[in-house]
């Protein structure tokens, strides 16, 4: 009896030992000043919302808006702007369908930053199973403006003003390196 318990203690620290070293290898969200944070890949997010990419996202109170969805390759800022270039994934299903599907359970949907066509949100409660939101979803990162946009152009590149809250993008490279100079913004990546 007395063995079984040291022995359940011991692997219980093991246990618990492992779980803190996984835990210690998700990287830290980074402040980007205004409510703005880059937020790597973590494991507890995928566990949530099968949605394992990193992304730009803007705290508004308790809600976490994504502002810019994976994958972020690089980003660089200043205390006016946010600069971001972006390999679109086709993973942003899964984020779209926590979104839509299942609001406030961790990121949230605000129209003023997640610019979706404001028609795909009027049928979501007409879906009671789990194909046609599969279906709704397809349609969505088919026919939506903006998504087909990111997914044409591949690399993406967006500015975000701090201050008025404002997002450039998604933009080619060109328009990009235009409109930072246009800006007056000197951050490089």
């Amino acid at each position: 009896m007395k063995k079984t318990i040291i022995l359940t203690f011991i692997i219980l620290i093991i246990t618990t030992v492992i779980l803190i070293n996984l835990t210690k290898n998700d990287e830290r969200q980074i402040n980007l000043g205004s409510g703005y944070y880059y937020i790597p890949f973590q494991e507890v997010i995928f566990d949530v919302t099968r949605f394992g990419g990193n992304g730009i996202y803007i705290y508004k109170g308790n809600r976490k808006i994504p502002i810019i969805f994976s994958e972020i390759e690089n980003y660089k800022y200043d205390s006016k702007y946010i600069i971001i270039k972006q390999k679109f994934d086709l993973k942003t299903r899964y984020l779209l369908e926590s979104l839509i599907f299942t609001p406030n359970l961790y990121f949230d949907y605000d129209k003023e930053f997640v610019f979706l066509d404001e028609k795909y949100l009027s049928g979501i409660k007409s879906i009671k199973n789990s194909v046609e939101k599969e279906e709704y979803i397809d349609k969505i990162m088919h026919e939506d403006r903006r998504i087909k946009i990111m997914i044409e152009n591949g690399v993406n590149y967006y500015i975000i003003d701090k201050k008025n809250n404002k997002i450039f993008g998604p933009l080619k490279n060109i328009d990009f390196q235009n409109l930072k100079l246009k800006m007056g913004i000197v951050i490089d990546f």
